[in-house]
């Protein structure tokens, strides 16, 4: 009989995550682990303790809802932090090489990878950062076996900190979710109904000041300017700050007000309708630990200008598959939209091409390929 293997997943970040807002990378990967052969365990965050089963082919992904402590950005679960407990996995795999559990983890189990994603210090105080490495690079070196990387940025980033034996292994999507929704909830209809004979332009993401919406604003506000754009609509998907919100908002030309539509919450799922639905896809963002809605609009067809974020410049050849803009100047945003905008065909054509990058590279099944060459 065959004995199966068994992989756990940290997520160590203490934050309580949903199905139905996000597509989760963990439930991915495990998907992708599950069909060469693995049981597949999850812990993720929670204010009580349970367990989930996701039924994956022959296999299952095991869900560990489990209490932690949050200290700060970092969370820590003394539950699993035993021998006992951690023996039954093969390997176990933790997010993030400044998060505590990937030392605590490393200590107790002698067969730890990280799977890491930020190229800036996202986790700590910057002097805490400092301390935190100094303290700690030498022993993730010693007692880790391998770091898989997000991005090439990111892989960069903590090699100029000492951290050796990194490898670039991507993000990938899954298109399950996607896949199985076939009815339009209402809130997705009614949006619909609004982006109806129009040519729509999208931003999906939070409103905040890291993801730099008020460039997609600005643009917006040029684009307005000329009657050849009269059917252009902005559509906005996401909750922000509020003030930031208002603040974005109130850049609005009177013109391009009327031509604004807002929508605080889509369910991610039902995000393949409006997709479907939509010329061009924006994200302006300053900093992006890779941005999965990038993955899902260009898996959807959908041609996609993006700032030169760590996602970005790993999954977009700019002018062939999509375009790159290496400059916040609202003008030159404005150019490159206006030339999709034009040109019909080029925007079915760097559609095209979006979507067989993502099908031939960027589906986890890709992603775990990858891991499985250095996976002892």
């Amino acid at each position: 009989m065959e004995v199966s293997k068994k992989i756990l997943y940290i997520r160590s970040g203490p934050y309580e995550l949903s199905f139905d807002n996000y597509n989760l990378q963990e439930i991915g990967l495990g998907k992708a682990f599950c069909k060469e052969g693995y049981d597949f365990d999850l812990l993720y965050y929670s204010k009580e303790n349970r367990d989930q089963i996701i039924e994956v082919e022959n296999k299952r992904i095991k869900v560990l809802w489990r209490k932690g402590i949050k200290i700060l950005r970092t969370g820590i679960y003394p539950q699993i932090l035993k021998k006992s407990f951690l023996s039954k996995y093969d390997t176990v795999i933790v997010s993030e090489y400044s998060q505590l559990m990937s030392i605590l983890v490393s200590i107790l189990h002698k067969n730890t990878y990280i799977y890491n994603g930020p190229y800036y210090n996202m986790f700590k105080i910057p002097f805490v950062e400092k301390i935190y490495d100094n303290l700690f690079i030498n022993f993730i070196n010693k007692n880790v076996i391998k770091i898989f990387s997000k991005t090439e940025r990111a892989k960069q980033f903590i090699e100029k900190k000492g951290i050796v034996n990194v490898e670039v292994v991507g993000v990938g999507l899954d298109s399950t979710k996607f896949d199985k929704e076939k009815y339009l909830k209402k809130e997705t209809e009614n949006l619909l109904e609004k982006m109806k004979n129009k040519r729509n332009i999208l931003y999906v993401g939070a409103i905040i000041k890291r993801k730099n919406v008020e460039l997609i604003i600005n643009a917006f506000n040029e684009i307005k300017k000329d009657k050849k754009y009269e059917d252009v609509q902005l559509v906005l998907i996401g909750k922000g700050e509020e003030k930031y919100v208002k603040q974005c908002f109130s850049l609005l030309t009177k013109e391009a007000k009327l031509n604004v539509i807002h929508e605080s919450f889509i369910e991610n799922a039902q995000l393949k309708f409006i997709y479907e639905k939509s010329e061009i896809f924006l994200l302006p963002s300053f900093q992006e630990i890779f941005g999965m809605v990038l993955l899902e609009a260009m898996y959807f067809g959908l041609p996609t200008i993006s700032s030169n974020s760590a996602g970005g410049e790993t999954l977009i050849n700019s002018n062939y598959n999509g375009v790159i803009v290496n400059s916040y100047n609202e003008n030159e945003w404005k150019e490159k939209i206006c030339a999709l905008l034009d040109n019909k065909k080029l925007r079915i054509n760097m559609g095209m091409k979006a979507k067989e990058t993502i099908e031939n590279n960027f589906m986890w099944d890709s992603i775990v390929c990858k891991m499985m060459k250095e996976i002892k």
